[in-house]
């Protein structure tokens, strides 16, 4: 199959030009964060929403196109992974009024689409891929629950510096410009309420597929069983303060290993199987 990419001149300069809006977006994001640039602090927040905007074009036009189809890759999974990070930190951003982290966020977010970009490019996209609304729900849904375990993994490292920075009485610049443990704790029970709605779309489409489909998924796959246990342990967490009265330090421990927990899994099943329970749609 001919590469698309070089052919198609809208679809490989839009290609180019997403992980540049992304690079771009971090870019201020971090001027602002680190120098505090009123310029940048007015223009951080439209460039996220052109990034976001640009980025979902370039999919709509590239799927649109006879002979290309989103699957299951290493290159679509981090573009969207990229997509989803970013629209999720955009949400939050919108609902809590506090856009000190988005550096980070973005910043992950950038690296991730520049290699998918790069590796875009160079594909048919004529690899593993899903067709159906229902499978199509469930790994979307998927994704985006991965990118809220990847935000409250990374809030809650923050939180754990800037806890340790007041701890010893040291008060430099992350101190000085990350919010406070309480805007940082609300920060990570948004993102724990995103992954759990999330996680819970990802059950329930993946349960009325495999009903419709009628297709057999062994229920002790250990990437189910993990799925389900970060499902349960997100749902607790929403309640684990009012109810069990933990600190958030002892829960950012355990946001961040799920995370890194989830990281591990994703990369070590993309080594052996092109898709997540070893079917192809």
């Amino acid at each position: 199959m001919a590469n698309i990419f070089f052919d198609n001149s809208i679809i490989f300069i839009l290609t180019q030009i997403v992980p540049l809006l992304y690079i771009f977006t971090a870019a201020l994001y971090g001027v602002h964060f680190f120098t505090e640039r009123p310029l940048a602090g007015r223009l951080k927040q439209p460039a996220l929403v052109l990034t976001v905007l640009t980025h979902v074009a370039d999919l709509g036009i590239l799927t649109s196109m006879e002979g290309y189809r989103l699957g299951y890759s290493a290159y679509n999974l981090m573009g969207m992974v990229a997509l989803t990070l970013t629209i999720t930190y955009m949400f939050i951003e919108l609902t809590t009024k506090s856009d000190k982290t988005g550096f980070f966020v973005i910043g992950f977010a950038a690296l991730s689409e520049l290699f998918a970009s790069v590796l875009t490019v160079q594909s048919t996209g004529n690899g593993p891929s899903f067709s159906g609304l229902g499978i199509g729900v469930h790994l979307i849904a998927a994704i985006f629950g991965f990118s809220a375990v990847a935000i409250a993994g990374l809030y809650s490292g923050l939180y754990l510096v800037l806890f340790r920075q007041i701890r010893l009485n040291r008060f430099g610049l992350l101190f000085q410009r990350l919010p406070n443990l309480e805007a940082l704790e609300l920060l990570i029970m948004h993102a724990v309420g995103f992954g759990f709605f999330f996680l819970s779309i990802t059950i329930l489409a993946g349960v009325v597929e495999q009903r419709a489909s009628a297709e057999t998924i062994n229920l002790l796959e250990p990437k189910l069983i993990t799925l389900v246990a970060i499902w349960l342990l997100y749902g607790i967490s929403l309640f684990i303060r009012p109810l069990f009265g933990w600190d958030t330090k002892h829960m950012a421990v355990l946001l961040i290993a799920l995370f890194v927990g989830i990281t591990l899994l994703v990369a070590l099943m993309s080594l052996v199987t092109p898709t997540f329970h070893g079917l192809r749609f």
